[in-house]
C-alpha cells in the first residue's frame, strides 16, 4: 500500500470530478436563470393588455403609465420595509390625486 500524495491517476480522477461538478452546477444555474427570464416575459405579456387599457394620459400631464410606475416603485419600497403602511397610503394618495 502506498501512502502520501495521490498518484497521477488519482489527481486526474479528482480533477475530472471537480470539472464535472462545475459543469453540472453551471448548467443548473443557467437553466434557473432562463426559467426566471421566461417567467418574467410571460408575466409581462399577461399584464401588457391590462396596462394598454390603463395607459390613457391623465389630464394633469402625468400619464397613467407614469402613475403605474410610481405606484410600483412605492409598493417595492413598502415591501422592502422602507415605508410604513401609513407613509405608503399617503404617498399613494398623492400619486393618484395627480
Amino acid at each position: 500500500m502506498r501512502g502520501g500524495r495521490p498518484g497521477l491517476i488519482g489527481t486526474v480522477a479528482r480533477t475530472a470530478v471537480v470539472a464535472g461538478t462545475a459543469t453540472v452546477t453551471t448548467r443548473a444555474v443557467d437553466k434557473r436563470m432562463r426559467e426566471r427570464e421566461m417567467k418574467k416575459a410571460a408575466q409581462a405579456q399577461q399584464t401588457a393588455p391590462y396596462e394598454e387599457q390603463v395607459q390613457a394620459p391623465a389630464p394633469t400631464g402625468i400619464t397613467q403609465e407614469e402613475k403605474m410606475a410610481q405606484l410600483r416603485e412605492l409598493a417595492e419600497l413598502k415591501q422592502m420595509g422602507a415605508l410604513t403602511e401609513e407613509e405608503f397610503q399617503q404617498e399613494k394618495q398623492k400619486i393618484l390625486a395627480r
